[in-house]
């Protein structure tokens, strides 16, 4: 691999013409693919360098980068290569990257697809290339193309986003779960689709969308302020009425619940502060909650309050707490 070469890619630096033929290089080369998907994950941390708490991870990234490339600092732009995100940029990691194409007539054309995954704790913002807005919630992972080149603007998505989708009747917008597809052309909408989830919920905020099954390819309509839940164990999907605005609370940093059960509540609870929480009472797991909270508190401050408007009792042992 030309490293020169392919450091000038990743710093944005790449002449148009030398970028295709590097796409074109990658399409056709296995081991190069693999090798350009290491190089960049180390150069993503790198990237943190300037965000305080992550100078550790940011110092292997470059020592890793510097090691497989073999080249000086003075060919690394570290200013330049940026993921388009706000105020928690360095919560977006790169953990993978991979190039599909697909041949026309002898043309080979060739899209870049990155993984992303954002840290227990943390939201994050990010833009696509098609103008259309994305928030991602803590623990969420995305895979998106570089460039959307086909007739379907196409990502996959593990956890929860909220979507602002920039408006392309001609392209339609699907963001994809495995089980559900929630179909767009131009719209904001949530969807909640974490894999220890029994459930997976699209929100409509405003314009409009159809939520699609392998049961009902036709989709499900919904209208401004509705929720359709798809019941992962029952494979059934119901659509009601809600308040969008607490199931988007979690973008201005709080937790709108109600009469949420304390086994969803928990799950939520554990992918922000990174705790495992055992239930030693099965029953209390269908228990029922109303209540609001903030990324500002602490778990134990959360889960006294808790503890006060319910049955349960808690203890904390390391990074595991038990309900009883």
């Amino acid at each position: 691999m030309d490293y020169e070469q392919f450091s000038k890619f990743l710093s944005g630096e790449l002449p148009p013409e030398e970028k295709e033929s590097l796409m074109v290089s990658l399409e056709t080369n296995e081991d190069m693919r693999e090798e350009a998907a290491q190089l960049k994950n180390s150069w993503a941390a790198a990237q943190l360098t300037d965000i305080p708490g992550d100078e550790e991870i940011a110092r292997r990234g470059w020592e890793m980068f510097i090691s497989k490339t073999n080249k000086p600092k003075k060919i690394m732009m570290w200013s330049s290569w940026r993921i388009a995100a706000a105020a928690a940029v360095a919560a977006i990691l790169v953990i993978a990257s991979y190039f599909a194409g697909y041949s026309t007539h002898d043309k080979i054309s060739v899209t870049a697809y990155h993984t992303l995954i954002v840290p227990t704790g943390q939201t994050v913002q990010l833009t696509l290339s098609d103008g259309s807005e994305i928030w991602l919630n803590s623990r969420s992972k995305l895979i998106y193309p570089e460039k959307f080149t086909s007739k379907r603007r196409e990502i996959q998505l593990e956890g929860e986003g909220l979507f602002k989708v920039a408006s392309n009747k001609k392209k339609p917008f699907v963001v994809k779960t495995g089980l559900v597809n929630v179909v767009a052309t131009g719209t904001q909408f949530n969807v909640s689709a974490y894999p220890n989830d029994n459930w997976i919920a699209t929100t409509l905020i405003e314009g409009s969308v159809k939520v699609q099954t392998d049961a009902n390819r036709g989709g499900y309509e919904l209208k401004s302020g509705q929720i359709a839940t798809f019941n992962i164990q029952e494979q059934r999907m119901s659509v009601k009425n809600t308040d969008p605005d607490m199931q988007i609370s979690w973008i201005h940093g709080e937790y709108r619940f109600k009469d949420m059960a304390l086994e969803d509540l928990t799950k939520r609870l554990e992918r922000y502060f990174n705790r495992t929480i055992v239930f030693e009472d099965e029953t209390l797991k269908q228990q029922k909650f109303t209540g609001t909270f903030y990324n500002s508190q602490s778990i134990e401050n959360i889960l006294r309050v808790i503890e006060t408007s319910t049955n349960m009792q808690y203890r904390i042992n390391d990074t595991v707490i038990y309900i009883k």
